[in-house]
């Protein structure tokens, strides 16, 4: 018994109903923060009025001054991203494919990953101080999730697979290509996403911590020295929104690249 596509498709869309629960949070956290401003609980140079923010959004588009760090940051999470995504790929593929490699390189890569994020930022910087420092930073973040996924994508792949390609007497590369790659595809981007989002976070971090000219970190960094509080709030709902749109992004390449597998999934249920 098969499962039209059209069938899974519609139960892996957000109903309305729960798109509209979904808003009940945020719209209850605006509602309470309008309260708590305008009630004057709070100091207004601490605690900034929504329409506050909502102004120096304006001011800061209008300038241009907003979009310009935003783009700063968007820049070096593409580029961190692409670099610790890539070389997570490789490695992951290396330690999955291969025994030798997994020996001596896993217990190397486990103990490394421990080490906290922030934790290599005085190392880079002595590497490398300016742009090239923190891209670095964002790699290292973005690599860990993509390199386990790999990882345990290509562990994953089931036996049968592999019988069928040595019937069809595939070289190494065709084995790859045809058998382990789109079988373990659904895992390598369960990782992007991962990876993507670390990468958002991090460049955050780099920003703050690393010496920065521009981007929303030391945008945000900047305003609080000048105690401009509502610049702060709008850097950090701004790298809320912006981290969420990306989550989104990759969530929904993820499902449409890993169709046929939900597919399968439900195949197989309607079948026992």
């Amino acid at each position: 018994m098969m499962i039209s596509g059209k069938n899974v498709g519609r139960k892996e869309h957000a109903s309305p109903g729960g798109i509209l629960e979904g808003l009940i949070l945020p719209f209850s956290i605006i509602a309470l923060w309008f309260f708590v401003s305008h009630a004057q609980l709070v100091s207004r140079s601490i605690f900034p009025y929504p329409e506050d923010v909502v102004f120096a959004f304006r001011q800061e588009a209008v300038s241009g001054v907003f979009w310009e760090n935003l783009t700063i940051s968007i820049g070096r999470v593409l580029k961190g991203f692409a670099i610790g995504a890539s070389t997570g790929f490789v490695i992951g593929t290396l330690l999955g494919m291969s025994k030798i490699m997994d020996r001596l390189f896993t217990p190397v890569f486990n103990a490394v990953r421990q080490v906290p994020l922030p934790a290599w930022a005085p190392l880079l910087v002595l590497i490398s101080i300016g742009e090239t420092s923190r891209v670095l930073f964002i790699a290292i973040g973005a690599c860990y999730p993509v390199v386990l996924n790999t990882c345990e994508g290509i562990r994953s792949v089931r036996t049968e697979y592999y019988e069928v390609g040595r019937v069809f007497r595939f070289n190494r590369f065709q084995r790859f290509f045809k058998i382990v790659l789109p079988s373990s595809f659904p895992s390598v981007l369960t990782g992007l996403r991962l990876s993507l989002s670390i990468s958002w976070m991090a460049v955050v971090a780099a920003e703050i911590f690393m010496t920065s000219n521009g981007g929303i970190g030391d945008m945000m960094w900047s305003s609080r020295d000048t105690s401009r509080m509502d610049l702060v709030i709008l850097c950090v709902i701004t790298i809320a929104v912006v981290g969420f749109v990306m989550n989104r992004t990759m969530k929904k390449l993820e499902l449409v690249f890993s169709f046929w597998r939900i597919t399968l999934k439900q195949s197989r249920k309607a079948e026992a």
